[in-house]
This record gives structure tokens, sequence and C-alpha cells, in this order.
């Protein structure tokens, strides 16, 4: 064995198959999330919509987890979309787990599509439409379709250089011995499969290269490639594992239901292999299909039965994931989706008013909570903390978008009495959201300045220390005027916010000394004064959310004279009398 390697890695050809497979492995990947991603942003906040809208039970969860997999192509891309739905409030666990279930189905048509061989054959010809459109038209709409054509036509191309070198591998003994332990010993095919998938964090890519390698020979039996389609079907969920980190503990159930579901219907189905194999086999002969189609077949029927079988016991499996991750979560618990009906606004608009307070102080909990990752994070550079508050970003503009929607739809059907609080409820998000983006802002400082290894000075830091924990103080009082419409607490945090202002303004005073005396260097300096006023702004919007509890008539509209702007522009006017230039 060893010799035959030997021989192996000596062979001429050596470096261009292992390029081969390399390079058309990394196309692959990136021509896979280029596509996904174009489409993605093609689609936009419809497709979240869509999601939200159309998964009232776990069997239209499956139809939209199987569509919009289809859509992103990729399974662990719709499950993370899943989560920061049900991170943000806006999905149950139910509705998330169909979601789930119907994405391991919409993966495989990934498969189906790599079984068409006269598709490869033109993906030179999308990659030049693809690129024509990105490269000579200014529509950001259709640079984002050039994208997609694109990213179309180079899984393609990556999978045609990948099944070239397959099939030159699968000509070596070498090789074919290698293959060989994994096609007899099951296990070792599901372990494989399992980690391979982890690692490329693509089930579609792994599937591929089943495809490729029964293709090619290089796997001469469907027996021995079934099990590593099992085990990709492990290995994808750590994607899942990934988004759910320092989440709720809905998102971490989630998580931990799409683990257990891969997991327990690739056990099963490695007991009934032979069976299973049988049914895939006589399906290849009724058809006539091909390697890759027989490959795509497989996938089809695992991941079809996988799904009938579990979704009758979706709520046993609920109630066994809540023992296994037990407890409450604050973020969790702060508001019930059902405030979102939209029939209460019809029946009762002034009840519809009053639910909205609570999602908004479920937006203020998530902002308070990325206030906190993003001071972390400006101290210690850690990728996940950065990760956490990013994620926490999306979660705030999606509600800031579900909950404006909502109002606006309330507006209508509300009486002037109520106006007045609705107004304070718009306003307040809007806030709130500006907050998220602030933090966003000192994120993205922090991260160059860790990238590039900047440091600030000991005094500069207790300078942040110090505006970073007032104004945290400010943004804790405004949950509580939010909930309880607190006017003495108001009054304090507008006397804080005062003090935020003269506390920057010494801390940039300080920093033009530290520079002048060459003790913190000119860079460092100036990403200081961009976090600086960016928490001043932070500051500024939490005095924003206090004066709307104070000043009761804020909103009140007086019936006062219309300016006229031509008068005044014509009062205004300023003559100048140009002398002429004297030459002398």
């Amino acid at each position: 064995m060893l010799q035959n390697l030997m021989d192996f890695f000596g062979r001429n050809d050596f470096l261009d198959i292992f390029l081969g497979l390399v390079g058309g492995l990394g196309i692959f990947l990136f021509g896979i999330s280029l596509m996904g991603e174009s489409l993605k942003t093609l689609a936009g906040d419809k497709l979240k919509n869509t999601i939200e809208k159309l998964t009232n039970n776990v069997f239209m969860g499956i139809l939209v987890g199987v569509v919009v997999t289809t859509i992103l192509q990729s399974s662990s891309g719709t499950t993370a979309l899943s989560i920061s739905l049900i991170r943000a409030g806006l999905m149950s666990m139910p509705q998330a787990v169909g979601i789930i279930m119907g994405a391991n189905i919409g993966t495989t048509v990934t498969a189906f599509i790599f079984s068409f061989p006269k598709i490869s054959e033109y993906s030179l010809l999308l990659i030049g439409i693809g690129s024509i459109l990105i490269f000579f038209f200014r529509n950001k709409k259709t640079n984002k379709i050039g994208q997609v054509i694109l990213g179309f036509g180079l899984l393609f191309y990556g999978m045609d250089l990948m099944g070239t070198g397959l099939k030159e591998l699968a000509k070596t003994e070498a090789f074919s011995q290698f293959i060989l332990r994994f096609s007899t010993n099951p296990i070792l095919g599901l372990i494989t499969g399992a980690v391979a998938t982890a690692i490329v964090q693509s089930s579609s890519a792994t599937t591929g290269i089943v495809q490729s390698l029964f293709e090619s020979g290089a796997i001469t039996e469907v027996k021995g490639a079934i099990p590593i389609l099992l085990g990709n079907n492990i290995g994808t969920t750590i994607t899942a594992v990934i988004a759910a980190i320092g989440g709720s503990i809905a998102a971490r159930r989630a998580a931990t239901f799409h683990v257990l579901f891969n997991i327990f219907g690739a056990i099963l189905f490695l007991f009934l292999l032979t069976p299973f194999t049988y049914v895939v086999e006589i399906l290849q002969t009724q058809t006539n299909a091909s390697p890759k189609l027989t490959i795509a077949y497989a996938h089809l029927i695992f991941n079809f039965i996988n799904t009938f079988l579990l979704v009758w016991f979706v709520s046993q499996l609920i109630w066994l994931i809540k023992r296994l991750i037990p407890g409450n979560d604050d973020l969790e618990d702060s508001f019930n989706i059902d405030v979102f009906n939209e029939g209460i606004i019809n029946e009762s608009p002034i009840i519809a008013l009053g639910s909205t307070k609570k999602v908004i102080l479920h937006m203020g909990n998530i902002v308070q909570k990325m206030y906190d990752l993003t001071y972390d994070y400006v101290k210690t550079p850690n990728p996940k903390i950065l990760e956490e508050a990013k994620q926490l970003e999306a979660i705030i503009n999606t509600l800031d978008h579900k909950i404006h929607e909502y109002l606006v739809k309330i507006t209508s059907n509300i009486d002037e009495a109520h106006s007045g609080e609705l107004s304070k409820y718009i306003d307040t998000i809007r806030d709130l959201e500006r907050i998220g983006d602030h933090c966003e802002n000192i994120l993205e400082i922090s991260e160059y300045l860790h990238d590039n290894k900047g440091t600030f000075t000991d005094d500069a830091i207790k300078d942040l220390d110090q505006m970073f924990l007032t104004v945290k103080s400010m943004l804790n009082d405004d949950l509580i005027i939010i909930e309880n419409n607190d006017k003495i607490i108001a009054n304090k945090i507008i006397e804080i916010e005062d003090n935020v202002d003269r506390l920057e303004k010494k801390a940039r005073k300080r920093h033009t000394i530290r520079v002048n005396e060459g003790i913190c260097t000119s860079e460092a300096g100036f990403n200081f004064i961009e976090i600086l006023s960016n928490l001043e702004r932070i500051g500024d919007h939490c005095c924003n959310i206090a004066e709307y509890t104070i000043n009761d008539e804020y909103y009140i509209i007086i019936d006062e004279k219309e300016i006229d702007f031509k008068t005044v522009s014509n009062q205004n006017t300023i003559n100048i009398n140009i002398k002429p230039y004297d030459k002398k």
C-alpha cells in the first residue's frame, strides 16, 4: 500500500491532478456561495417576510424550507436564517422545525442540477455572460443577476475540474484501494462525509464529489456511496450550531433539533442500508439513470423519508429538546409573536397599540445586549463577540421594520387621543435602531484597530470606559421609561446627557494633548475620536427617548401661520457692488 502511494505521488501528472481537484473545489465553493448570496440579495426582505407569513404550521414550514433552500442553494443558510428569526422573536420553535426539515429536502435539488451533463458544457458561456452583466452594466439589479449567472457557471466549471481529476485518480491502484476501504466500511464512510462537510460547510459540495466519484468509477457500488451521503447530512449541521452560539435558548434548541434530526436519519438509514440500496438500484435500472442521477435519487429519497417519518413526532421532539436545553431566555420570553396579529387592529386598535410596547421593550433589550457586546469587543478582540454583535444588529433591523410596519397599519384605525402615543413609539424604535447603527460603527472601528494591532493609551482607555459606562446607564434607564413612562428617570437621563457632552469634550482635549506630546499616534487617535463621537450620538438618541416621555405636547401640532419663504428670501438678499478692476 505504501509503495502504491509513493508511486502515485511520483507520477508526472500528479501536480495537475492535485491542482485540478483543489482548484475545482475552490471554484465550486465560490460559485455556489456567490449564487446563493446574490439570490438572497435579489430576494431582499421579501424572503424573510415570506418565511414569517407562510410558516403558520410545520407542514407549511417544510414547504417554505424546500423553496427557500432551492433559492439559496444552501440548507445551512436556510437554517441559519430561521435561527435569526427565532432570535428576533419573529418565529416560534415549531415553525423553525418545519423549515429545517424542508431545508434538508430542498438541498437535494442541487444534486439533481449536477445530474444534467449538458449544462456543464456551457459553463464557460455562463461565466462570460455573468461577467458581462457585472462589469458592463451599472444597474445594481442587473449586476446581481450577473453574479447569479456567474456563480451558476462557476459551480459547474468547478465540478468539471474535480470530475476530471477524480477520473484520473480512479485509474490509480493506490486511490482505488483507499476508496475501497470507505466502500466496504459504512461507518468510516459516514464519518468521512460528516467531517468533509463540516470542513467545507457545504453538503452540496461533498454530494457533488460523491457524484463525481461514483461517475468516475472510483466508487463502484451505490452501497459504498450512500454512507458518505448520510455523513454529509450530519456535517452540514455545523453551520446551524455556529449560528446559535451565544444566542437565545430557542435558537440553541433549533440548532439542536437540526443536529438530532440529521443524526437520527443517518443512523436509521445506516441500519437499513441494504434494503435502501436495493430500492435505489431498482430505480436506477428502471429509469436508466446516470451515476450522478442515481446519487441524486438516493439523496432525495433519504431526506424525504426521514422528514416524513419524523414530522408526526415534532411535539415529542420539542419536548425532548427542552429537557436537553432547559431554562428560560429573557429575550425570548419578553414578548409573544402573536402581538403582530393584524386581526387585532380591526377589532381593537387600542389593544394592538398597547401590545407593541412590549415588542419595543424587547427590541430595547436586544439593543442593550448589542451595546454591552460592543463594549466588550472594544476591550477584547474576540471574533465570536463580533459575530454575535453583528447578528444582533441584523435582528434589530428586522424588528425595526416589523414594528414600524405594524404601527403604520394601526395609524388609520387609531383615534386622535392615541395618535401621540403611536408617534412616540415610531420615534422610539427609530432611535433604538440608530443606537444599533452607532454600535455597528464602533465595532467596525474596533475591528480595524484589532486587525492592524492598534492600541490606545491607558488614559484613553479610562476616558472610553467612563463614556461607555455613562451612556450605558442612560440606555438602561431608557428601558425603564419605555416600560413605565417614568418622567423622573426621563429627567435624569437628560441631565446625564449634558454630562456626556462634557465628558466627550474633555476626552477630545486630553487626546489632543497626548497627540501633541507624541504619546498617542495620530491613526489610533483618529479612531479614538470616532468612537467618542458615536458614543455621544448614542447618548443623544437615549436623550430623545426620554424627551418623548417628558414633553406631553411634543406631538401636538399647533396651528400657526406658515412662513412665506419668498418674502424671507427677498428680505435677506444682499446687494454686492462689484467695482471694476483698476489696472493701475
